[in-house]
């Protein structure tokens, strides 16, 4: 599958709002967990039947519903009935492929964007769409699979003290986002460590094999950039937003968040900017390599000009030759050729070809 752009012939001809898994599907079956607080209370618990999250809408309390497998539409279609998420939203959650966006509406904002992860064994991004639609009190999150960046914000859920269990689902979503911005740094870093080794290796052995992992960590770097750059975006475009659903406190976190999508951004440019003069070294390096060999054979070709030019002349075979009958005209010979050898690797010293 292209990792750049996803399939959508299956959903070509279709009206909007159909909801139509476009993506691989990485779960069985989806899992709804749910969990609600506020500065005295928690429950948290996995959710069999979306009916049970209609009083979330009502209750006073913070919810958060996450839900992993986004392959089933009955699934989908229940949990955006039960809180009215309208069907074109629901069409963007089940596209994987979906460019990072930000959209509001007059009772929920919605928005999506790629959570990344490193495989370090194959030394390859791997990315998987997060989706979040924010409502008066609640918070649903939608991802391919189990398993995410977000357990240390369950685990400030859990303890009773902290900011995030006397805030709303604003702040929630600054908290995961800021997660998910933070993960972002944290590959950019793994990877800049091997990218600044590159430093020494493309002079002292640009080899193939150098060569081969640069334009690897090239298309790494330009798989990160595809998410890293709206996802800024969407960090802009929450810290100006005036929808009544982000609280006046939550303004400062934001802003904060957008420094560290700015700091996320920079590294990505810092780092494609260095592969990219990685690259130009290394053709530099190769190049000056070529040039040693062919200097190298050039001074060893003009030496030998002369010596078979010398080789040429007694070799001919007339008959009349004096030096050819004297008894040392070979060793003369042989003596003469040393010397203009010898002769222009001096002459080539002096001039510093050498």
């Amino acid at each position: 599958m292209a990792r750049f752009l996803n399939n959508r012939d299956q959903t070509a001809g279709l009206p909007p709002g159909s909801l139509i898994f476009v993506g691989q599907r990485k779960t069985d079956v989806p899992i709804l967990r749910m969990i609600d607080y506020d500065g005295e209370t928690l429950r948290e618990e996995t959710v069999a039947d979306s009916d049970v999250l209609r009083p979330c809408l009502t209750s006073d309390s913070t919810s958060w519903l996450n839900v992993d497998g986004l392959h089933d539409p009955e699934v989908m279609r229940r949990v955006g009935d039960a809180f009215a998420i309208p069907p074109l939203v629901l069409e963007d959650i089940v596209n994987t492929g979906h460019r990072p966006k930000l959209e509001e509406y007059p009772d929920l904002l919605f928005t999506t964007l790629k959570m990344l992860s490193l495989d370090e064994e194959e030394n390859r991004i791997q990315a998987e769409q997060l989706s979040c639609v924010l409502t008066g009190k609640c918070l649903i999150t939608f991802q391919e699979q189990p398993g995410d960046v977000f357990e240390p914000v369950r685990d400030r859920i859990r303890r009773q003290s902290g900011r995030l269990r006397q805030r709303g689902p604003d702040y929630l979503l600054y908290a995961l986002l800021d997660r998910v911005f933070e993960n972002y740094l944290k590959v950019v870093e793994v990877l800049g460590e091997r990218i600044e080794e590159f430093d020494e290796e493309v002079l002292d052995d640009p080899s193939a094999e150098l060569l081969e992992e640069i334009n690897a960590y090239r298309r790494e770097m330009a798989y990160i950039r595809k998410a890293v750059r709206p996802a800024r975006e969407i960090a802009l475009k929450l810290v100006r937003t005036e929808n009544g659903l982000v609280a006046d406190e939550t303004l400062p976190f934001l802003r904060d968040l957008l420094d560290l999508a700015e700091q996320v951004s920079d590294a990505v440019e810092i780092y494609r900017e260095m592969l990219g003069d990685h690259l130009n070294s290394y053709n530099m390096a190769v190049s000056n390599r070529l040039n040693d060999v062919m200097k190298f054979l050039t001074i060893f070709a003009t030496i030998f000009i002369p010596l078979s030019f010398l080789a040429g002349v007694y070799g001919m075979n007339f008959e009349v030759m004096p030096e050819l009958r004297y008894p040392y005209g070979y060793f003369i010979l042989l003596g003469f050729m040393a010397c203009v050898a010898i002769g222009m690797l001096l002459y080539f010293r002096k001039k510093k070809w050498l």
